[in-house]
């Protein structure tokens, strides 16, 4: 099954925005939830480790920083 689904991800993922977005939630949210969902099925899928998504929170927290700084 997961080598059947490896090389399809991509439409998979796209195809996921474009059913979120016709649902109606807002653009930032069904980014932010297909990122997710689709990391979380990479992982399991084992194409890259967790260390990828345990990072995301440091790297927003340093994206804000910067801009803090700037202010």
């Amino acid at each position: 099954m997961s080598q059947l689904l490896i090389p399809h991800l991509a439409p998979l993922m796209c195809g996921a925005l474009v059913v979120l977005l016709l649902y109606g939630y807002p653009v930032a949210f069904s980014l932010g939830a297909n990122g997710l969902l689709f990391g979380t099925l990479a992982i399991h899928l084992g194409l890259f480790g967790p260390e990828l998504l345990q990072a995301l929170p440091a790297r927003i927290f340093g994206i804000m920083q910067i801009g803090r700084a700037h202010v």
